[in-house]
């Protein structure tokens, strides 16, 4: 995970302190309950820099020397990834463990805290809230959850899936915070939320994962016609498959396999597709003086503005820009 330690969360909100019990405070407000101690002779000097989301909370932290770190119980998952240095997390089992670049921890709720940070540690950690998800868990499958959900304690962020996964932890670490960025949009905002929390779901192993990766029963294409009909009548929802799958009655996966069988797209490809052509009819009657490509790419979901230019060149022929500057206002 190549992140450049000048491009991430630079536009949120930045808290300092010296004070151990200073430091220790804001950190049992933004992440979870936990006891802080100098481990070696040199001054604190916490750096944090967090977003918190609806659904999730991701920050950029370091103490500027060696300290432990300890708490209870997690009352949250917690994910903590070092950009550089490193973390010994010693777990319930004695276990001693070290997660350093290229290598994440990740902490089920109830799970003690015991963690040594080397002097040079710099982390991006992630908090995602028990019932967030439990509750995205649920949507995906479509029943209820009734157990903890436990995941493995370890990540390879080297492997491709997860490496996927921080690049959208890269991407938020990037627009948060920027009043001009995609993330200053709702639908933007929801999209990657989603992705990042169904994402872990799919990537990081648990012990729902085999039942999450059942077959599911087939859908008519009738379904098929009802999930179109729902994202032509709303492109501007925050949509995901499994919303879909729910407003037509089957599964994620079900709905996935009908889409297939009809000769369709994806649901999500049929989505973006739907929303580049309503991103071309915004920029096509909008003033090039008072909008802009990024507004309008937020506004329909797109969080990748080089990717949407290349999908929108691919289907338009022109670039967003070129459509935009050529646009006339008020002409039918």
């Amino acid at each position: 995970m190549t992140v450049l330690l000048d491009d991430i969360f630079e536009s949120s909100p930045r808290i300092q302190a010296t004070e151990v019990d200073e430091a220790a405070d804001v950190l049992s407000r933004v992440f979870l309950p936990l006891t802080l101690r100098s481990a070696d002779s040199e001054a604190l000097d916490m750096s944090l820099q967090a977003e918190e989301l609806p659904v999730l909370t991701a920050g950029y932290l370091h103490f500027g020397t060696a300290v432990h770190i300890r708490g209870d119980e997690v009352p949250a998952y917690f994910i903590e990834a070092p950009l550089t240095g490193m973390a010994i997390n010693r777990w319930a089992d004695g276990r001693l463990e070290k997660t350093a670049v290229g290598s994440a921890a990740v902490f089920t709720p109830g799970m003690a805290v015991d963690l040594n940070w080397s002097k040079d540690c710099r982390e991006i950690c992630i908090k995602i809230t028990e019932d967030q998800m439990r509750r995205q868990l649920e949507r995906m499958m479509d029943r209820p959850v009734r157990k903890r959900i436990t995941f493995a304690r370890g990540m390879d962020v080297g492997a491709q899936t997860a490496s996927n996964w921080f690049g959208l932890v890269r991407l938020l670490a990037r627009e948060a915070g920027r009043a001009d960025g995609v993330l200053a949009h709702r639908l933007a905002v929801e999209n990657l939320q989603q992705l990042l929390v169904q994402g872990f779901l799919l990537i990081q192993p648990h012990n729902y994962a085999e039942a999450l990766a059942e077959d599911e029963s087939s859908a008519s294409a009738t379904v098929v016609k009802r999930a179109i009909d729902a994202m032509h009548a709303h492109p501007e929802n925050p949509w995901s498959t499994v919303d879909l799958a729910r407003s037509t009655g089957v599964s994620a996966r079900a709905l996935q396999k009908a889409f297939q069988r009809a000769g369709q797209p994806p649901p999500m490809t049929y989505l973006r597709r739907l929303r580049l052509h309503e991103a071309h009819a915004e920029l096509a009657s909008q003033c090039p003086s008072t909008t802009t490509v990024t507004t309008v790419a937020g506004r329909w979901g797109f969080l990748h503005l080089s990717r949407f230019a290349e999908q929108y060149r691919e289907m338009f022929g022109e670039s967003p820009s070129e459509t935009l500057r050529t646009s006339s206002p008020g002409v039918s």
